[in-house]
């Protein structure tokens, strides 16, 4: 994973040597008080939150567009996709820049905390823990005393939704 936060460090990639194949890691973040994280192998880079085009005609959750060394991302502010409440961009808020099986796009994010590497023993099964249905947590991690939500990029949006995210990124590259 590419940091990138200007003069800030980067953070240091976790080493393969030793670490135990069961080991996943994870790139942790905040968003309010609440520490998420997603599976390091989806995340491309993370950068400083950046102005934002507004694309319109498309829903909340999609803030607008970026332009990435000419590649146009979609950008999610997940605090909607999460039903959390709305705060004004700020200079320390971060993109990760993800990948789906079907496109690539910018989460808005409070802060970027690092990464991590969970074991088994550190990770709870959501069957166990979350009520049956349309979980788009893949699973919960405890890290320090905190409990962490994992979510999986495939099911953080659903099916019309992601339609939504293609459509914006076609109508801007018109």
């Amino acid at each position: 994973m590419n940091t990138d936060k200007g003069s800030t460090k980067q953070a240091a990639s976790p080493s393969p040597e030793g670490a135990n194949a069961a080991n996943t890691a994870l790139v942790l973040f905040r968003i309010g008080e609440q520490r998420y994280a997603l599976r390091l192998d989806a995340v491309e880079r993370v950068i400083r939150a950046v102005a934002v085009t507004p694309v319109p005609e498309t829903p909340a959750f999609i803030l607008g567009l970026v332009n990435l060394a000419g590649q146009l991302l979609p950008v999610c502010s997940l605090r909607r996709c999460l039903g959390l409440p709305d705060r004004p961009l700020r200079s320390a808020d971060q993109l990760v820049i993800v990948r789906t099986s079907r496109f690539t796009l910018a989460l808005m994010v409070d802060e970027v905390q690092g990464l991590s590497l969970v074991n088994a023993a550190q990770t709870v099964a959501v069957a166990d823990t979350l009520p049956e249905g349309e979980c788009r947590v893949a699973g919960l991690a405890k890290i320090n005393g905190d409990i962490i939500l994992i979510y999986d990029l495939e099911k953080l949006f659903s099916q019309e939704d992601q339609e939504h995210i293609l459509l914006a990124k076609a109508a801007a590259e018109r």
